[in-house]
């Protein structure tokens, strides 16, 4: 595996990548950076998709175009590409996600008092919960440290802390939180992403992007 293969694999279904992409990405900063740059720029698409467009809209378009006097075409024209970069600017620079944010804070001021008043937990209830939501837990995510359930966000979250190769990752399971697209935050010095699984989400907080995005692939990879 080299940059190169790796690449061509991450342009075909980032969020499907065998082992050996996956250790490639791990020893090279730059195809982790690829990855992570891939995995936003489709999230941003799917947003952008969603946006509905009026039904009539190419119609009055077309008809305004047709009955306008000359100069006034240009200004439209203009405008046009006004909109156009407008929109490209606000789908390419993604607001941080309230509930991604909720993810880093829990991390940084609850998780402590969170294992503290947890109860012993079952880990082969993690494991229906993750097949149940399609989520993979292979043993290539690291060595994990705990498991337990919490409140977040009105909803119970499966707790999971994984030392990983790079570093400690906490990962909440939401079976009842569904979400559309994936999401991203920054704060605190961590990183975070709301992901969309089968069956709910799954809220993964680290050190760094490369840990996220490492992380975030590993979850998909059944």
């Amino acid at each position: 595996m080299n940059c190169l293969e790796l690449r061509r694999a991450a342009l075909t279904d980032p969020h499907r990548l065998d082992a050996g992409t996956l250790r490639h990405a791990e020893q090279c900063p730059a195809c982790m950076q690829f990855l992570g740059r891939g995995l936003e720029a489709e999230a941003r698409l799917a947003a952008a998709l969603r946006i509905p467009v009026p039904e009539d809209l190419p119609g009055r378009l077309l008809e305004r175009t047709d009955t306008a006097p000359r100069p006034l075409r240009w200004l439209a024209l203009a405008a046009s590409l006004l909109i156009a970069l407008a929109l490209a600017f606000v789908i390419g620079t993604p607001r941080p996600d309230a509930l991604a944010l909720a993810g880093i804070d829990f991390v940084v001021f609850e998780e402590a008092q969170a294992i503290a008043d947890a109860k012993p937990a079952d880990a082969a209830v993690l494991a229906r919960v993750a097949r149940d939501m399609g989520v993979s837990l292979p043993h290539q995510l690291g060595e994990i440290r705990y498991v337990g359930t919490c409140p977040f966000a009105g909803a119970t979250a499966h707790h999971v802390l994984v030392k990983s190769p790079l570093g400690k990752v906490t990962l909440l399971l939401l079976p009842a939180r569904p979400l559309a697209s994936r999401a991203a935050a920054a704060a605190h010095g961590l990183e975070a992403a709301m992901v969309p699984a089968a069956a709910g989400s799954v809220a993964i907080i680290g050190g760094s992007a490369r840990s996220i995005v490492r992380t975030e692939t590993l979850l998909k990879s059944s």
